[in-house]
């Protein structure tokens, strides 16, 4: 469980208009994770069961699951530094989930903490990370770990390239779902790269998957028990193996990102974190980024001595080529 801020925290943070958040009654709260849904109304959950009657539908419960157990398996398996400890969110109290109808996608990871003066916070409210959720997906839709995932680079990185943050979210999914997710070979051309990878948003995810499972052939996580038999209300698992490859790699790249955009603050004069939207997604800092990517791989490919391949060579070579 993470610790949550002061309550004077409230003031280090911006004040979301009512009218952002649609109108949700009701809230679940499990660790620093709190779901926020309605019954009535337009946003009302479709599907409002309660299996085990305890007064919270199962929906509810079973995001609240999925959500502690990613974040068991990125902060406590993997070692990756929780959102609320990064010093981007120092002030933050709660990561806030809400259930509602959304008009488009299936969920929404914001990057920034705000306070969205929920009722039950008192006048003066708290700081929270935000997550939104389409409340009509299946319960055990691994939506929610994705976009718990974008939390955790959101922390480290204030790169916003799309074949990174969808790449590797979708990557993060196999934390849960079973197997590995599909690989293509990596590219070793200035034009594959572009075509594959810069101009793909989720696809991209078929490089990531590829550079973990040469790296890490033999991917597994350690689970503790009672994580790695955790289940839904319907006791369905939560997890469903331990195969996750490049769990190290991903690790080492996060960490290699954040001081790399600090670099590009500084060159820009740009407030640490006070990054204007266009800039963080701007394809200006793809090569900057890709770059970084190589390296770190390089470093990782001798760590584990993974053998030399020519796809592997080609690709290295990449960073040469890139301006």
């Amino acid at each position: 469980m993470i610790a949550t801020a002061l309550p004077s925290a409230a003031q280090e943070c911006g004040t979301a208009r009512k009218a952002n958040l649609p109108r949700l009654d009701r809230s679940h709260v499990r660790d620093e994770f709190r779901i926020v849904y309605t019954l009535h109304g337009e946003h009302a959950l479709p599907d409002a069961r309660d299996a085990n009657r305890n007064g919270v539908p199962d929906k509810v419960e079973d995001v609240a699951t999925q959500l502690v157990a990613g974040r068991r398996i990125f902060s406590e398996v993997m070692g990756l530094t929780h959102p609320m400890r990064q010093a981007r969110n120092a002030h933050t109290a709660s990561i806030d989930v809400f259930l509602f109808k959304m008009e488009k996608g299936n969920g929404r990871s914001y990057d920034e903490a705000t306070n969205y003066r929920l009722g039950t916070d008192g006048y003066k409210g708290h700081c929270a990370l935000r997550i939104d959720l389409l409340n009509s997906h299946s319960n055990q839709n691994v939506t929610p770990v994705h976009e718990l995932f974008h939390q955790y680079q959101y922390g480290y990185t204030m790169f916003k390239a799309r074949w990174f943050l969808e790449g590797t979210a979708r990557w993060a999914e196999y934390a849960l779902r079973p197997g590995m997710g599909p690989e293509r070979p990596l590219p070793g051309t200035l034009q594959a790269l572009q075509a594959r990878v810069f101009a793909e948003t989720y696809e991209a995810s078929a490089m990531w998957n590829r550079v973990a499972a040469l790296l890490d052939p033999d991917g597994r996580l350690k689970l503790p028990a009672d994580l790695a038999r955790s289940t839904y209300v319907d006791g369905s698992p939560v997890i469903h193996d331990d195969l996750l490859r490049g769990a190290a790699f991903m690790k080492a790249l996060f960490e290699a990102l954040g001081p790399l955009d600090r670099q590009v603050s500084a060159r820009n004069g740009w407030p640490a974190f006070g990054w204007k939207e266009e800039d963080q997604r701007s394809p200006a800092h793809d090569a900057e980024i890709f770059r970084e990517v190589l390296q770190v791989v390089r470093a990782q490919a001798r760590r584990s001595g993974t053998a030399a391949t020519a796809e592997m060579d080609a690709f290295l070579a990449l960073q040469s080529a890139l301006h």
